[in-house]
């Protein structure tokens, strides 16, 4: 009687390494910044005596619109919870970036009159920066590959915005004589002068990619676009009304209506702990 013996080979399992992508991350990012600064200017005007403001006298419009390029660089820190093929997690970060604009206009002769004999320089300067930016958000992403993830993310963002403007409006008549040039008088003046520096409350959102290198480090590529909103600030006009012209009308003050906001594309790296 012969006894079969049964060869028992090993068991292969095939293991799959998975990332996980639960817990706290710390990293930085850096990129570009495409900043949008809107600056409109009404109510820094000053007319003369028998020239009715919106008849026969009027306010020199004012405004720029602009989209410098800024670098950005700053920290996040976060944290997720895996769900599967899911990922949820909050990040807070913030950045530094220096996004300006600027505008200067001068005009030495805005004419009331068809001879020009009742005139006004009008010089206006205006400027806008935004300075850094931080923001608070939720994230939701899909494992397209375990070690793969894409990404949305949205919430509240917080950044600092300064500007100023500064208004300088004289008054002037001209006397045309038989034998001698023009006789130019001066007359009534306007100025106006502010800085200010805010900061602004807004919403951000956006979509990203990130992939695992090695070990716990990860690197992610993120667009996002965040608004701050439509606000006005009030400057104080400064009118001083003296002869030979007089003033018909003056604004006590000027209104500037701002309007910012901002698309970054940033490149990062975390480090999961």
């Amino acid at each position: 009687m012969s006894v079969q013996k049964r060869r028992v080979e090993p068991q292969r399992t095939q293991q799959v390494a998975k990332n996980n992508w639960s817990g706290g991350q710390l990293g930085g990012s850096n990129g570009v910044s495409s900043v949008n600064n809107n600056f409109v200017d009404p109510g820094a005007y000053v007319c003369p005596a028998g020239f009715p403001f919106g008849v026969s006298c009027f306010e020199t419009p004012f405004s720029f619109g602009r989209h410098p390029l800024s670098y950005t660089v700053g920290p996040f820190l976060g944290y997720r919870w895996q769900f599967g093929d899911t990922v949820v997690g909050v990040e807070a970060d913030w950045s530094w970036k220096r996004g300006e604009s600027s505008a200067l206009q001068s005009l030495p002769a805005v004419c009331f009159d068809p001879g020009c004999l009742n005139s006004r320089s009008d010089t206006k300067f205006g400027s806008v920066r935004q300075n850094w930016d931080s923001s608070l958000r939720l994230r939701y992403g899909w494992l397209v590959t375990p070690s793969t993830l894409v990404y949305g993310t949205a919430g509240v963002a917080v950044g600092n915005i300064s500007g100023s403007f500064n208004y300088a409006g004289a008054l002037s008549t001209t006397t045309i004589l038989v034998s001698f040039p023009p006789v130019i008088t001066p007359g009534s003046t306007a100025t106006a002068s502010a800085s200010w520096s805010d900061t602004r409350v807004g919403g951000t959102a956006g979509v990203g990619i990130e992939t695992a290198l090695w070990d716990r480090w990860k690197a992610r590529v993120e667009y996002r676009y965040t608004d701050f909103g439509s606000y006005s600030k009030t400057v104080a006009v400064n009118t001083v009304c003296i002869a030979p012209t007089g003033c018909s009308a003056a604004s006590s003050s000027a209104t500037i209506n701002l309007r910012e906001s901002f698309h970054t594309i940033r490149v990062g790296i975390g480090f999961d702990f």
